[in-house]
């Protein structure tokens, strides 16, 4: 496991959530609490974040974890947020970008209307440049790492989930120029990609569509929590200091393949 002795993380979307567990943002926080780093947990569900940060720091001890309500569509509350992190717990070497949505009026582009896409947009792509903006002067300073979430939906189109997939691409065009303007100062900034893992939305996906995934999905499970977290901890750590300015899909091999793999399959193709 990466170290993270004496890092300071902001981690937005970062919950528990009943029922379901950790997400993704709240598995990432647990990882680099494990690694020794004081984390502040960002979330609109404070209710959600406080109880990850009790529940950190009664693992870790006092102090580990500290929960800010933010909603992240707010510059406003953004800058507050760092503001917090750096008076209540110091100033931050790692951003991790997790908060994002996915609502149900983000359809197909003729349905679509501007304030769905709006909002999709100021959550998943605006909030990354807005803390990324004030977390800079601190990154800049010390050497540090963004690591954000993009998809899979940002590489390849869908029926639905225009919005989505259009600013989780963004995230990937922003990574790369983060990285190219503040590479040379010293701060790392990568992206991940998830296909869909057992966090707790997925677990509400039905049957039918989970198989969906499993048919397709090189791995015979879609991934967990906890195995996106250990990709968004290494890419914030210093064994990770060769990278910058890429895209690493977590997805059980979803991309890796030609589209009719899983149908070839199901007629008995094999390997030879």
């Amino acid at each position: 496991m990466p170290r993270f002795d004496n890092k300071v993380a902001i981690v937005t979307g970062a919950t528990t959530v009943e029922p379901g567990g950790r997400n993704i943002g709240g598995a990432t926080a647990a990882e680099l609490a494990a690694g020794g780093a004081t984390v502040v947990l960002a979330d609109i569900n404070i209710a959600g974040a406080q109880a990850l940060a009790d529940e950190l720091n009664a693992a870790h001890g006092d102090g580990t974890a500290i929960a800010v309500e933010t909603d992240v569509r707010s510059e406003e509350q953004i800058e507050r947020l760092v503001a917090t992190t750096v008076e209540e717990v110091g100033e931050p070497t790692i951003i991790i970008n997790i908060a994002g949505i996915f609502p149900g009026d983000d359809g197909e582009v003729a349905t679509m209307t501007v304030e769905a896409w709006d909002d999709v947009f100021a959550v998943n792509l605006r909030s990354v440049m807005l803390l990324s903006k004030h977390a800079l002067p601190y990154l800049r300073k010390a050497g540090g790492a963004i690591v954000s979430t993009a998809s899979t939906h940002g590489s390849a189109g869908d029926t639905s989930l225009s919005g989505y997939g259009a600013s989780k691409a963004g995230v990937v065009a922003l990574t790369k120029f983060l990285a190219t303007q503040y590479g040379r100062e010293g701060v790392r900034c990568n992206a991940v990609s998830p296909g869909t893992a057992t966090s707790p939305p997925a677990q509400r996906i039905p049957e039918a569509v989970k198989e969906i995934f499993r048919r397709q999905n090189l791995n015979p499970e879609m991934p967990t929590p906890e195995q996106q977290a250990k990709v968004f901890a290494f890419l914030a750590s210093d064994d990770a200091a060769g990278i910058n300015g890429q895209e690493v899909k977590v997805d059980a091999g979803l991309l890796s393949h030609q589209p009719m793999v899983a149908d070839m399959l199901a007629l008995g193709a094999t390997t030879v």
